[in-house]
């Protein structure tokens, strides 16, 4: 049997060339097709992309539109204009027929106003103590209430504001019931300390 005849592996050839970036001076590689393209100036990093354009070296450094270009350009915005501003397609009532409507609706409110007005008026108002409880800390006080490190590990990074007691069992949003804590130390707050006394009250309630 003869051997099996193994391919043959074409060496990996680089077509392009290195350029010197014209910011920061380092060398970098760009293929056949960028370097047809002209993209040969920066490294393509954004720093020296932004400061390649910069000033003159901007191709529309100093440069403005033509009088044609400008009359062109108005002319198109005033017919996006009318055209957004045009009425919609379709049946449109008359003059006559709109006034009609409009004195119907309101011979309607001049009879039916106490009806109208005593419907509007009849939502109860709860007490400030009986209102619906925001159980979220606000913006404001995610700012002004968040400290630089965790309370329990001194940790810098991924801080969150945490209720020392939490809104399941009774907590408020207030300064004295918060606390700053990292990510890690607040989620096994929440499993090893938090949840084991929502459940002791509620088996102390017979839940």
């Amino acid at each position: 049997m003869s051997e099996t005849a193994l391919p043959v592996v074409r060496p990996w050839r680089r077509t392009g060339r290195e350029f010197p970036c014209s910011v920061c001076g380092k060398m970098f590689y760009r293929r056949g097709s960028q370097i047809a393209r002209g993209i040969t100036k920066t490294c393509g990093a954004p720093e020296c992309k932004s400061k390649s354009m910069q000033g003159d070296r901007n191709p529309f450094w100093g440069k403005d539109h033509t009088p044609e270009v400008r009359e062109r350009i108005s002319t198109s915005r005033l017919k996006y204009r009318k055209k957004r501003m045009a009425p919609p397609k379709g049946y449109r009532h008359t003059p006559e027929a709109r006034a009609a409507m409009s004195a119907a609706v309101r011979e309607r409110w001049r009879i039916n106003r106490d009806k109208m007005m005593a419907h509007w008026n009849n939502k109860p108002t709860k007490p400030r103590n009986e209102q619906r409880y925001r159980y979220c800390f606000t913006r404001w006080q995610r700012q002004n209430w968040t400290d630089t490190k965790c309370l329990w590990c001194d940790a810098a990074d991924d801080l969150v504001l945490d209720h020392i007691i939490p809104v399941m069992c009774g907590g408020r949003n207030e300064q004295s019931n918060a606390q700053t804590l990292c990510q890690p130390c607040n989620l096994w707050k929440m499993k090893h300390v938090d949840r084991p006394l929502l459940l002791a009250g509620l088996g102390s309630q017979g839940g």
